[in-house]
């Protein structure tokens, strides 16, 4: 699991894989909205199956941060 924050007020928009189950599909992705700092709901946890290289790329340009998480806290 990777964890990911976002630094910014406004909300940040990723592009992730799928959670599509479907054999026919290659490479489908979809967008992923994490709110700002404001909202009080700013991370959001990620399976490893479903990372790109654009999520690299936000944080290269400063709009979140990422960790990779071994064990979930309940």
């Amino acid at each position: 699991m990777i964890e990911i924050t976002n630094k910014t007020r406004g909300p940040v928009q990723l592009i992730v894989r799928s959670m599509s189950k479907e054999k026919n599909v290659g490479h489908a992705f979809t967008c992923l909205n994490i709110p700002g700092i404001g909202a009080g709901k700013n991370v959001y946890l990620l399976e490893d199956e479903r990372y790109t290289d654009y999520i690299d790329r936000a944080e290269e340009a400063g709009f979140i941060t990422q960790k990779r998480v071994t064990k979930i806290k309940k």
